[in-house]
């Protein structure tokens, strides 16, 4: 702001004349320069540019895929019971121990004939009751539990031992009743298991009820080839294929950005080196790290940014990382 001075004779006034001009050296002296203002403000702005990755969109062969979680089960399996009451006589199976199809899993004694030791009587041929009582597997399997041990006393009725079938082995899938129609019994799926195994299945009969709390229905899935062993009420990942293989356009999952509410979907695409623009985008199932986009096409010339993109506003600066 330019400052007057009112004439003033140097020769009365020599001294406020000096503190006057004065003043305006260090008024004029304290202005910044418009020039390195300028240059500032341009590196500043380089600064601010953000260092991102671009790539092209692809084509590829996609499968829209329903993801349900499973568990292993048996549902062929007995349970062992004394027939009597009396002492568990040796020896006595192990969980794990294979077992045949009628043969003798658990010998009880009867309290009578450990008082009497009618066991150990065999002068007489006409006794023939030795007061041992043998209980069977009904099927061939393996032994799941062993809950008594040799010389315990058990009651009538009371579970010894659980014998499940391995042939009848296979895993129990529950399908939310929304999405009931992507399951039909002979469908194929994949069983992936928690260490990353891949079994083949094919979905089996359903299950004529649904659970009132979840409204689920369940299905059970057989295995399809060698299945190794493996326990019951382990979690499994079942995929089903929603629908047939197609091909689509897609991109890396890093290139697609998403609103809080994952209902508002967009990319980065670059207008020239130097400048990003936002580009709403409609988006299709996700497979092996990649989705896909439904609309808008993109061209192959097209170059959309697949990292540094996260926090860009509209038209954002940004510069190409080689």
């Amino acid at each position: 702001m330019p400052v007057f001075l009112p004439p003033i004779s140097s020769s009365r006034h020599p001294v406020l004349r000096a503190l006057l001009l004065g003043a305006l050296l260090v008024q004029a002296c304290g202005r910044p320069d418009a020039g390195t203002s300028d240059e500032a403000d341009a590196e500043g702005e380089i600064r601010a540019r953000a260092a991102v990755t671009v790539g092209r969109e692809q084509t590829d062969t996609v499968t829209d895929v329903l993801h349900l979680t499973g568990l292993t089960a048996y549902p062929a399996k007995d349970v062992l019971r004394a027939t009597t009451t009396g002492y568990l006589v040796a020896p006595v199976p192990v969980p794990g121990q294979r077992v045949g199809t009628g043969q003798t899993v658990f010998t009880l004694q009867t309290k009578e004939s450990r008082t009497l030791h009618l066991d150990q009587i065999t002068g007489d041929p006409k006794l023939r009751f030795s007061g041992l009582i043998r209980i069977p597997s009904p099927r061939g399997g393996v032994m799941a539990t062993v809950d008594k041990l040799a010389g315990d006393y058990v009651q009538d009725g009371e579970q010894l031992g659980t014998v499940y079938d391995q042939s009848r082995f296979g895993f129990v899938l529950d399908v939310p009743v929304t999405q009931l129609r992507y399951v039909r019994p002979g469908q194929r799926c994949r069983i992936t298991l928690p260490d990353g195994r891949v079994l083949a299945g094919q979905v089996a009969e359903p299950l004529p009820a649904a659970d009132v709390s979840v409204q689920t229905q369940r299905y059970t899935i057989r295995p399809v080839g060698t299945v190794p062993p493996l326990p019951e009420n382990l979690t499994v990942t079942v995929d089903l294929d929603k629908t047939a293989p197609q091909v689509a356009s897609t991109l890396p999952r890093s290139a697609v950005l998403a609103d809080e509410t994952q209902t508002s979907f967009w990319v980065m695409r670059l207008l020239n080196d130097s400048t990003a623009v936002k580009v709403p985008v409609q988006t299709g199932p996700e497979q092996d790290g990649r989705v896909v986009i439904r609309s808008p096409q993109f061209s192959p010339q097209d170059r959309i940014v697949l990292t540094g993109n996260y926090g860009l506003d509209d038209t954002a600066a940004v510069q190409l990382s080689r």
